[in-house]
C-alpha cells in the first residue's frame, strides 16, 4: 500500500458514472478538490448484506461539495452495473480489469484472482495522499469516521482562499452580464436583457457555490465571516437575476402584469445585496507565513448611499442600469435601477434628474472582521460592453417618438414633451 505523503498516482478507467457507462480520468479531478479513492475486492462480496454493501457508507461523501469518490474493483463495468442498482449507489465504479490502478496503489490481493485489497485513500488538491488505510479480510469495512476526519482536516484558510479567487472571478463575469442586462431592459431589448440575466444567474450561482466551499475550508473566523457575506450577496443577486429574466421574457410576450410582478419580486434580493456590499478582490486578503489569514478592522458599507427601489407609478425619477457612463459594474447604480422607473425627460430636466441620482455610494467592505480593499470588480475604465449590445448609456437625455400629439413627435406648441414610458405594459 502507498503511504501517506506519496503522490498520488492517476490513470483512466471505464465505469459506471449516473447509472451509464463512461471513461473516468483521476487526472481531471485531482487538484480541483478532495479525492476519496476506495479499493474493493469484487462486487456482491463477503461484507454484503441484504441492505447495504462496503461501499454503502462511503456513498454518503458523493453528496460532499468540494469531495469526489470513486470506487475501483477488477470486476467488468456490466457487474458495475448491476451492483449499483442492487444497493442504490451513487458512487461511480470504476473497472480496473487488468489490475493497472491496483497496482500502481500496491493493493493487489494475495490471492489466484486478480482480486484487490479493501482501501482508502485521501489525496488532497496537491495530488498528495493525506489519508491511506487497507486490509486483506474481504469481510472487514473501512472507517468510515477515519475518512471523514482526514477529508474534515484537508483545507485551511490558504485553501479556502484559492476556492474564494475562482468564485471571485465568476462573480466578475456575472456583475458584467448584469450591468449589460441592465441597459438592454432600459432599451427595451427584452430578449437580449433575459439571456444577460440569465447568463449572469449562472454566474452568480457558480460564484456562490465557490464562496460556500471557501466558507467550509475557511479556518480564522474573520475569513469565513467575510466569505459569509461574499455568498450571502451571491446568492441574493443570483435571485433578482433569475426574477429579471422571467420579467424580460413577459414584457417580450406582451403580458406587462406578469412581466411587473416580476420586476418588483426582485426589489428584496437586490435591497439584501445592497446592505452586504461587494465582495473583497482576493489579492487584497493577507494570510501570513502559516497560511492563515491575518485579523484587521475593516469599515462598514455606506447604507445610506444606496437607496431602496422605488415604484415606477410613484417616481419619475430616470435612472441608468449598469453605472456610470462607462459601464463600470463596481458601482451599485445598475443593482439599484434594476427595479426604477424607466423614463424618457426632455432636456431641461436632465439637470434635476443628475442632481437627485443616488446610489453610486461606498462599495467597501464585506466583513466587520477582515479587512477588504475592494477592486474595481475587474472592468478597466472605458471598458465597452458585451458584444451584440448597445454602447454604454451616456449622460445624454433619451428621446422617443411616442405618444405625441402629431405625427412629428411634438405638442400643439412644436415643443416636444416629456414621455414615460411604464414598464408594466410595454405594449401600449
Amino acid at each position: 500500500m502507498l503511504s501517506e505523503g506519496t503522490v498520488a498516482p492517476t490513470f483512466t478507467l471505464p465505469g459506471v458514472v449516473d447509472g451509464a457507462p463512461r471513461d473516468v480520468s483521476l487526472e481531471d479531478y485531482i487538484g480541483e478538490g478532495i479525492v476519496v479513492l476506495a479499493f474493493y475486492p469484487a462486487d456482491f462480496n463477503p461484507s454484503c448484506e441484504d441492505d447495504s454493501c462496503d461501499l454503502t457508507e462511503l456513498d454518503l461523501f458523493t453528496m460532499q461539495r468540494d469531495v469526489d469518490i470513486f470506487a475501483v474493483s477488477t470486476d467488468s463495468v456490466f457487474s458495475h452495473r448491476a451492483y449499483a442498482e442492487e444497493y442504490s449507489l451513487s458512487i461511480p465504479l470504476l473497472s480496473d480489469t487488468h489490475g493497472e490502478a491496483i497496482d500502481a496503489y500496491d493493493v493487489v490481493l494475495d490471492s489466484d484472482q486478480l482480486l484487490s485489497e479493501r482501501a482508502v485513500f485521501v489525496i488532497d488538491q496537491e495530488g498528495v495522499i493525506q489519508y491511506a488505510w487497507s486490509t486483506a479480510d474481504l469481510a472487514e469495512r473501512p472507517d468510515i469516521d477515519a475518512v471523514r476526519e482526514a477529508v474534515s482536516s484537508i483545507g485551511g484558510d490558504s485553501t479556502a482562499v484559492g476556492r474564494y479567487r475562482v468564485g471571485h472571478a465568476h462573480y466578475i463575469e456575472a456583475r458584467r452580464a448584469f450591468t449589460s442586462a441592465m441597459k438592454s431592459f432600459e432599451d427595451r431589448d427584452w430578449l437580449i436583457a433575459q439571456g444577460d440575466f440569465q447568463r449572469a444567474m449562472e454566474e452568480f450561482q457558480e460564484s456562490a457555490d465557490q464562496f460556500e466551499s471557501a466558507v467550509r475550508f475557511a479556518e480564522s473566523e474573520p475569513l469565513e465571516q467575510g466569505f459569509e457575506r461574499a455568498q450571502e450577496k451571491a446568492t441574493a443577486l443570483w435571485q433578482a437575476a433569475e426574477w429579471l429574466a422571467e420579467s424580460a421574457s413577459e414584457y417580450a410576450s406582451g403580458d406587462g402584469k406578469e412581466a411587473d410582478e416580476l420586476r418588483q419580486d426582485a426589489e428584496t434580493p437586490l435591497e439584501t445585496a445592497r446592505d452586504i456590499g461587494e465582495p473583497p478582490d482576493p489579492d487584497d486578503i493577507t494570510l501570513d507565513a502559516d497560511g492563515a489569514a491575518t485579523e484587521q478592522s475593516t469599515t462598514d458599507p455606506d447604507d445610506d448611499a444606496l437607496d431602496a427601489p422605488t415604484d415606477p407609478a410613484e417616481d419619475e425619477d430616470t435612472s441608468e442600469p449598469g453605472g456610470d457612463a462607462d459601464g463600470d459594474p463596481g458601482e451599485q447604480d445598475d443593482v439599484d435601477a434594476a427595479v426604477e422607473d424607466v423614463s424618457v425627460d426632455d432636456e431641461d430636466t436632465t439637470e434635476r434628474d443628475d442632481a437627485d441620482r443616488t446610489g453610486n455610494g461606498d462599495t467597501d467592505g464585506v466583513s466587520s472582521a477582515v479587512e477588504f480593499d475592494v477592486a474595481d470588480d475587474g472592468v478597466d475604465e472605458g471598458a465597452t460592453p458585451q458584444d451584440g449590445h448597445d454602447e454604454p448609456a451616456s449622460e445624454e437625455p433619451v428621446s422617443a417618438d411616442t405618444g405625441s400629439d402629431d405625427a412629428d413627435g411634438e405638442d400643439a406648441d412644436g415643443e416636444d414633451e416629456d414621455i414615460e414610458l411604464d414598464l408594466k405594459d410595454p405594449t401600449e
